[in-house]
């Protein structure tokens, strides 16, 4: 696990140009775990910090409580029920002018879980017209350790120049799960 830890590490800092262009983005991020409070069952598109939303469909009988990792790393998506909703998702809007001096979205995502649990990391363009996401091939496994993972998302030239806006979205999968995000890093490739 450290070596792996290590290696994309590694490799993410040699793809990554050399001034972070997310920075605001990843301090933001990384403010996370201190800065939400505990929410049980908001209302959906739920500020969980500025910038960063917890969302699902409204009156779908979803049952969650999110708030700080109880050691203060990270943040916990206690997850009972999603109801009848179609998704579950936490997100994070990126600057879509950064994002068209990229060939990649990258996410450097470190979470575990309390049990199995599973989501896809999507890229969002928001548009005159409405929306178009983008998802990542891969879905992040989560079997209950801490982890760590390198998901890449292909920037789309064409979208990108016509975005507005941008959002990064972690589609959670499955009817409950308790999944903690202890860190995680936008990467410009």
């Amino acid at each position: 696990m450290a070596e792996t830890k290590k290696m994309l590490r590694k490799l993410a800092s040699g793809l990554v140009r050399s001034r972070s262009p997310f920075g605001p983005e990843n301090a933001r991020l990384a403010a996370l775990p201190k800065a939400v409070a505990e929410a049980r069952t908001p209302q959906p598109r739920h500020t969980l910090a500025p910038g960063i939303w917890m969302d699902y469909q409204p009156g779908a009988g979803v049952e969650v409580v999110a708030g700080p990792e109880p050691d203060g790393e990270g943040v916990r998506l206690q997850v009972q029920s999603t109801g009848d909703s179609p998704w579950f998702s936490l997100s994070y809007g990126i600057d879509a002018a950064m994002l068209r001096q990229g060939r990649y979205l990258g996410q450097l995502l470190d979470c575990s879980s309390r049990g199995p649990g599973r989501f896809q990391v999507c890229l969002r363009y928001l548009l005159d017209e409405g929306f178009k996401d983008v998802f990542a091939r891969n879905l992040v496994v989560l079997t209950g350790a801490r982890q760590e993972d390198l998901v890449f998302i292909p920037v789309d030239a064409e979208l990108a120049a016509g975005a507005k806006g941008a959002e990064v979205l972690y589609f959670f999968e499955g009817r409950s799960f308790d999944v903690t995000l202890h860190s995680a890093e936008a990467l410009l490739i």
